[in-house]
């Protein structure tokens, strides 16, 4: 290898900015077919060895990830027995009738697919803020903070089925804890999980304190994140407190904030164990059938494995969709360091 020190002159010509300071460059020599062969074999076994340290995962992924995805693309057009063997070719007659075409009138699918959606808003954008708030007080530099940040990510060594039977204990007229806004309110049931008005907002409710503690989390690494320098330098220019947070927390906190908001979303829409334990069925008036629910109720009651497959399939291109759609239109607003 030689080091050839060129005039600023010719290194202008060659578009180099570096070399037309006078730098040095180094002039690596080309390789010799026999070396680029030994270069290739040599990626060739690092990436044999690579695929074989994977292939185990690999392995468990496909069998319990792809296989059965793909199988339930293969069973949506299909009519099963109740093994689930496909004995009918039924064509798309079964998304016809999940999306209200085939002119049958029968429109609780969509009447689920819309009440996912509705759950989604009620979650999302509340457990967000909840954790955005709790991140913020917890950068608090006080002694006990410590304790606070604890209790506030409590809920992270909750599963959800445990969380449910709190809450359903909760919202039991038993224990007359929520009696208050039954009153309040004057809903003629005896507890909230039976009345068309609650039911729904009483679900989100308790998967907004369930998802808190992992926002929380989250949010408050996002936040510890950002430069101390950064807000130094805003103090100097007057920026404290709110302004602060306006135009340092928040902007640089965006990244974290959509990484939130995508699997906030994707986790509302297969939301299901707080549905089963507190409610274990559609719920008053099907308020709380969500589109996960649909499936299970099709799939393990009524043995409908084709249709089941389609509904699945279905949530699956409304996820990706919806998925799409928030890195699209979120991206532009994120401000990347």
């Amino acid at each position: 290898m030689s080091v050839k020190q060129e005039t600023s002159t010719e290194a202008y010509e060659k578009g180099s900015l570096a070399n037309a300071i006078g730098e040095p460059v180094m002039i690596v020599p080309k390789r010799t077919p026999e070396e680029k062969r030994n270069v290739a074999r040599n990626r060739r076994i690092e990436f044999a060895w690579a695929l074989l340290y994977m292939l185990p995962a690999l392995i468990i992924f496909i069998a319990f990830t792809y296989i059965p995805f793909f199988r339930a693309i293969y069973l949506s057009f299909f009519i099963t027995d109740a093994k689930g063997d496909p004995v009918k070719f039924n064509d798309v007659k079964y998304y016809s009738r999940i999306l209200n075409l085939d002119d049958s009138g029968r429109s609780e699918y969509l009447r689920s697919i819309w009440t996912t959606i509705i759950f989604t808003i009620m979650v999302v954008p509340l457990g967000i803020i909840a954790s955005l708030a709790l991140a913020v007080l917890a950068t608090a530099k006080v002694q006990i903070i410590g304790v606070f940040r604890t209790i506030f990510t409590s809920s992270v060594a909750i599963s959800v089925a445990s969380a449910a039977v709190i809450w359903s204990l909760i919202y039991s007229p038993n224990v007359k804890v929520t009696q208050w806004l039954i009153d309040l309110l004057q809903i003629k049931s005896t507890t909230l999980l039976n009345d068309a008005l609650t039911a729904l907002p009483a679900v989100a409710f308790m998967t907004i304190w369930t998802s808190l503690g992992f926002n929380f989390i989250i949010t408050l690494s996002g936040i510890q994140a950002i430069p101390q320098d950064l807000y130094e330098s805003g103090l100097i220019d007057g920026a404290g407190g709110w302004k602060a947070f306006r135009f340092i927390t928040l902007p640089l906190l965006t990244p974290t904030l959509l990484f939130l908001f995508v699997i906030s979303v994707i986790s509302s829409f297969q939301a299901f164990t707080q549905f089963n334990v507190l409610v274990g069925n559609e719920g008053p008036d099907g308020t709380t059938n969500v589109l996960v629910y649909t499936i299970f109720t099709a799939f393990w009651k009524d043995n409908r494995y084709g249709f089941a497959s389609a509904l699945s399939v279905v949530l699956f291109v409304v996820l990706l969709v919806l998925t799409f759609i928030q890195f699209k239109s979120l991206d532009r607003k994120v401000h990347y360091q």
